[in-house]
């Protein structure tokens, strides 16, 4: 599906003037820009944006970047060319979650046969439509309802019976009579349909932030550090600071917990890494927010961790040194930088020539990449141990080892992380090397997973 037509004015199916809500900033977004990019991402090409306003909302959109389409602006009543296939149908009062859960809807509607239509309903609101049981097809539609989302998929052939009608209630009245509507329900945790009410922009404001957080970084990023992370993401993305900055200011906190290890104040040092960790979320949460996700975005966060795991790695050996003049420090901290060393190399290595990401976490589903017949015992076992690796988990670890043993234990417990971790990159090196995969290959697998 290459064509989507956007009605920014006329009337809605529950009857609503859609001229309202292209402009409405939803999540400090304008929500014409948030279909279009959300459009973007799952292959719309061309838009056609139906507005007896379009110099109003041009200027909306103007020196904008990711707004790399093409945008037809028509006056309600005129005609719009489309090529062969199917177009989406979307009203500006629609609140999109993510392009994921558009990606669906466009899926599930390509089943549909040319002279069919293809509504978004919400499960849970009650029902604007009726269906036959035996047919399966829209049979009547009520109206002024909340359950019609306002996403359809149509043919090509069929576009021009949608811009003729007057409103889109009026369209969906009329087809309802000639039995070629499908449903297809979802449920209202990633759409919502915006009205003059407050009550309708603070739900899609919950929506919208509820699909923001990070889904694979483990339980205790979810369920704690996101209850923590998601209120001042809030606040950052009323802010100008972009995701980028705000990943750089997060890991300054982060790196000022090697000075604490380094004077002897081992907890401190633990508390500020766990500080940056549960803030780490931030970065993310606001770029989804506000559609600024980037490759160059995903380094920048990668890298600003880097920086703070550095700082804490210098800083334990030195602050174990300087309260004991043990050597063991020194060689213990020597090793361990090697090792962090060699493990940055490696995974940065993996990340650009194998992946098209720039995060961390495609690098820590390598696994994926191999078949599970032909793991070692070894790679079993450390693949258990694995989610240790994340600073998620690893951060509030080194909280308890502070406080129980010091800098001496943070010290060696650190080595015999990394060793582990040795042998488990060692490992990866050997076997993505001898499987000998294009690199095309190891991209779509990324992508899959």
């Amino acid at each position: 599906m290459k064509n989507a037509i956007v009605f920014c004015s006329g009337t809605g199916a529950n009857g609503e003037d859609l001229s309202k809500y292209p402009s409405k900033s939803v999540a400090h977004v304008p929500q014409l820009k948030r279909i279009i990019i959300n459009c973007q991402r799952v292959g719309i090409e061309q838009f056609h944006i139906i507005t007896d306003n379009a110099g109003f909302l041009k200027n909306l959109l103007v020196d904008d970047s990711r707004i790399t389409s093409d945008i037809d602006w028509i006056l309600p009543g005129e005609q719009v060319t489309t090529g062969p296939g199917r177009v989406l149908v979307l009203e500006s009062s629609l609140v999109i979650a993510n392009s994921y859960s558009l990606e669906k809807f466009i899926r599930d509607s390509s089943v549909c046969q040319e002279d069919e239509f293809s509504v978004l309903v919400d499960q849970d609101a009650d029902p604007v439509v009726g269906v036959n049981q035996d047919t399966g097809y829209v049979n009547r539609y009520l109206g002024k309802g909340g359950s019609v989302l306002g996403a359809f998929s149509v043919s090509s052939t069929k576009v021009s019976a949608v811009l003729s009608a007057d409103g889109l209630d009026a369209w969906l009245g009329e087809e309802a009579t000639q039995q070629c509507i499908r449903t297809f329900s979802t449920d209202s945790e990633y759409w919502c349909r915006l009205s003059d009410t407050l009550e309708s922009q603070t739900e899609a404001e919950r929506i919208l932030f509820s699909r923001v957080g990070k889904t694979a970084t483990g339980w205790i990023a979810r369920n704690i550090n996101g209850r923590i992370s998601l209120p001042l993401s809030k606040l950052l993305a009323k802010t100008s600071l972009t995701p980028n900055a705000v990943s750089v200011l997060i890991n300054l906190i982060g790196v000022l917990s090697g000075p604490f290890y380094a004077l002897g104040h081992p907890v401190l040092g633990a508390l500020f890494m766990q500080a940056a960790t549960v803030l780490d979320r931030c970065d993310g949460e606001v770029a989804r927010i506000k559609l600024m996700e980037t490759k160059k975005g995903q380094w920048v966060d990668t890298i600003s961790d880097q920086f703070t795991v550095l700082s804490f790695l210098v800083g334990v050996p030195v602050g174990y040194y300087l309260q004991t003049g043990s050597t063991a420090a020194i060689i213990l901290g020597s090793y361990n930088i090697i090792v962090f060393i060699l493990f940055l190399i490696w995974s940065f290595y993996f990340l650009i020539k194998y992946t098209n990401s720039g995060s961390l976490v495609a690098y820590f589903e390598v696994d994926k990449h191999i078949n599970p017949r032909e793991l070692s015992v070894l790679r079993k076992l450390l693949a258990h141990l694995r989610p240790l690796g994340r600073r998620n988990y690893y951060s509030a670890i080194l909280v308890l080892i502070a406080i129980i043993g010091g800098n001496p234990l943070v010290l060696f417990a650190t080595s015999l992380a990394l060793t582990l971790f040795l042998l488990h990159q060692l490992e990866d090196i050997v076997r993505i090397f001898r499987l000998g995969k294009p690199e095309k290959v190891f991209h779509e697998e990324t992508e899959r997973s």
